[in-house]
């Protein structure tokens, strides 16, 4: 029997798009979702589902794959892929800090959805535990 859950969303963030720093849109202000559909995307083992699709804009692409460059499972895979030209990838804003290094440039993306962070509970488990954690949270502007 499926659960059913409550969800609280703790955090909005705009995605931006990581890339070398020689890449043609590297040098723009903001990059439109549109310009990236073509390029070739870093991507989360196909294990990871939703969450590899969310981070490929999967559900903003008007139906278009994805054109996988690489795979990655962590952020130094992530480093060394851009460095190599593999590929690009969707950080969140709060994440776009970490990928700007010698190399690598992050720029804000329009066009795309802010990529939410949230948590589910299981509805009906009233432990102090899970109560008190719940009330601890922000909820997301």
């Amino acid at each position: 029997m499926p659960w059913t859950v409550h969800l609280r969303v703790v955090a909005r963030e705009d995605r931006w798009v990581a890339l070398r720093e020689d890449h043609r849109l590297a040098g723009r202000d903001a990059v439109d979702f549109a310009e990236l559909l073509d390029e070739p995307f870093l991507a989360l083992p196909e294990s990871a589902g939703p969450l590899r699709d969310h981070w490929l804009g999967g559900p903003h692409r008007g139906g278009r794959p994805a054109r996988i460059g690489a795979t990655v499972a962590n952020a130094d895979e992530t480093f060394t892929a851009i460095e190599e030209g593999s590929g690009i990838v969707l950080p969140a804003a709060g994440n776009a800090a970490i990928y700007r290094r010698p190399g690598v440039r992050a720029v804000p993306v329009t066009g795309l959805p802010p990529s939410e962070l949230a948590v589910a509970w299981r509805r009906g488990d009233d432990r102090t535990v899970v109560r008190d954690f719940v009330d601890a949270l922000p909820a997301a502007p």
